[in-house]
């Protein structure tokens, strides 16, 4: 008999259970597990997500706040942590802190789930349990979209700021911001932020 901690998920299983679950998960590599917290991929039963915390909130609210404001009227929307996105090439599915899609959204349907196929820019919020995860597994499977062109990591512990960008020969450049009275340039979809929006009423 299988061990339960080895039992693979095939994507129809994870999109059954994710059509009856009030809680999100992701799907990756045949396992589903809390959305947010990598650290319990294996365990033995999918538990429910626990919430983030206060920085990790405000940091996510600002910069969808903020975003969202500098793209208005540039044909570019935001979209929050209810938006899954899937990547076909690695038959994956993650709900991202913040994302933005330009242009018409290219969406795939699975009975009522939309599943969305083209964003541009994504930004995830690091935390203590993620952040190992976010800089390498997610970070590996978000580039393998090809319209994904600034992935952007905040971090919900210190001011703290790291942005991946891609080239137009499809090479990937690495900045990353410290000062509290810097800015993160968004090339993909011309916008700067702000450290100051970001952090905005943050409390580390």
């Amino acid at each position: 008999m299988e061990s339960p901690r080895k039992r693979r998920y095939t994507e129809e299983e994870y999109l059954a259970m994710e059509h009856a679950s009030e809680f999100k998960h992701e799907f990756v590599d045949g396992q589903i597990y809390p959305w947010g917290h990598p650290d319990m991929l294996g365990m033995y039963d999918v538990q429910a997500m626990s919430g983030a915390s206060l920085p990790h909130n405000i940091v996510t609210s600002n910069a969808n706040f903020h975003l969202g404001n500098h793209l208005r009227g540039k044909g570019c929307r935001v979209f929050g942590s209810d938006m899954r996105v899937y990547i076909p090439l690695t038959g994956t599915y993650l709900y991202p802190d913040t994302l933005v899609v330009c242009g018409k959204p290219e969406i795939q349907q699975n009975g009522k789930m939309d599943l969305l196929l083209n964003p541009v820019v994504i930004i995830e919020v690091l935390s203590d349990s993620t952040s190992d995860y976010d800089r390498s597994g997610k970070f590996m499977r978000y580039r393998s979209i090809e319209s994904v062109k600034d992935y952007l990591l905040l971090d919900s512990r210190s001011i703290r700021a790291e942005l991946y960008s891609r080239t137009e020969n499809g090479q990937w450049t690495f900045s990353e911001v410290l000062d509290p009275a810097g800015t993160v340039a968004l090339g993909s979809v011309d916008t700067v932020l702000t450290m100051a929006e970001l952090y905005e009423d943050v409390q580390l």
